[in-house]
């Protein structure tokens, strides 16, 4: 049978792990992708397809693959390679990796390379058994997810367009459907500067910043039932780092506001502008959004995206784990901003931004073949 075939193709454990292996021997940070992209570029090109450089910044490519065959939707399968710095307690090299029984520990196993090698697992066996499916799968390898999503951003920029979007983060035991989104508000309040000696020529811009945060709990969040919206105060400065007998007339505080879907950029900022405002403060407040900035996202239970989702998992595993909303990243970008119908499943790890961070080995496979059935599914010959 077709499908079988293409099942088959998908590889087995020893394979999934060697792959896995080398990517996290690729020391990937934020900024320091380069390497690591250019070996899923040659296992791409070693397996027969046509992978592509896309610039996401100065020597920082996004690999892109896309498998036509033919009319029908588009398919989108997304991973990154980046990961973040490495933890203080490794108990072995975070960059070489070390086996366990079925538990890899390497830096990035979990989150994502393990999505990374599934993704890819599942791209050859589409791509060689095309005779199930039709339409588009673009396979994209993207960087920079851990820090401002540059990557993402510059696949959307650059004219992504796809149907269905499954993003293979490490998503095993609750597969994601939706998260709150992030909008970071810079607050700057600017007062008068004046000698301590005689504060009241002054507008002590601390003072009139602390007004403002100790007012933030007071203002009201929405509520959603599956999500939770929420404010908390990151930093606050002011005055100068060496000792000055001054008012400080700057301030500034971060602020991250969690918004949940329904919630505009516009509805928050004008939300602490008010609170502002209200303050009838003497020094003036001027609020602005930081990057990086991500839409809430939310994929309804009844989309067909889902229904997939849920059926290739039944096959594979014989059950539907219950559905999360907690996945935090580039799927925000690609629902929210691009507009694809999204889901958020991957193999079975922990530790993510930990030391000793691992994957189970074990579910590998089966996640590409989940992204396999899916794709027949969803990208039906007729």
């Amino acid at each position: 049978m077709t499908l079988d075939a293409a099942l088959a193709a998908c590889g087995d454990q020893t394979e999934a792990g060697e792959l896995l292996a080398e990517l996290v021997r690729e020391r990937s940070y934020p900024g320091e992708e380069a390497a690591v992209q250019e070996r899923v570029a040659s296992w791409l090109r070693d397996q027969g397809l046509k992978p592509e450089y896309q610039r996401a910044g100065p020597n920082r490519p996004n690999i892109v693959a896309v498998i036509d065959n033919g009319e029908g939707p588009t398919l989108l399968l997304n991973g990154h390679t980046d990961t973040v710095l490495q933890a203080d307690g490794w108990h072995s090299d975070p960059w070489q990796g070390r086996r366990e029984g079925d538990r890899f520990y390497g830096l990035g196993a979990c989150d994502m390379k393990s999505g990374v090698t599934a993704m890819l697992l599942a791209a050859r066996a589409l791509d060689q058994h095309r005779d199930g499916w039709r339409g588009r799968v673009i396979v994209s390898s993207v960087v920079d997810e851990e820090a401002y999503s540059l990557g993402a951003h510059a696949l959307i920029d650059q004219g992504l367009a796809a149907d269905y979007a499954i993003v293979l983060e490490a998503a095993w035991e609750t597969p994601c459907l939706g998260s709150i989104g992030k909008v970071l508000i810079q607050v700057d309040v600017t007062g008068r500067a004046a000698h301590a000696t005689w504060p009241e020529r002054g507008i002590n811009a601390a003072i009139e910043l602390a007004k403002f945060i100790a007012r933030i709990e007071e203002l009201p969040l929405p509520e959603h039932p599956r999500m939770r919206a929420s404010h908390t105060v990151l930093s606050s400065l002011s005055g100068s780092a060496q000792y000055v007998n001054t008012v400080p007339e700057k301030a500034r505080a971060l602020i991250n506001r969690h918004t949940v879907p329904g919630e505009t950029v516009e509805q928050v900022l004008a939300q602490y502008q008010a609170l502002a405002d209200s303050l009838n403060s003497p020094a003036r407040f001027e609020l602005s959004v930081q990057p990086p900035f991500y839409p809430p996202w939310e994929t309804g239970t009844d989309e067909p995206i889902v229904t997939a989702m849920n059926n290739a998992m039944q096959s594979e595993r014989g059950e539907q784990p219950p559905h999360g909303y907690w996945g935090f990243g580039d799927m925000n970008l690609f629902s929210g901003e691009a507009g694809i119908s999204t889901v958020m499943f991957g193999p079975h790890g922990a530790g993510y931004h930990e030391a000793n961070e691992w994957v189970d080995l074990t579910t590998i496979v089966p996640v590409a073949r989940m992204v396999v059935r899916m794709a027949h599914e969803l990208l039906p010959t007729g």
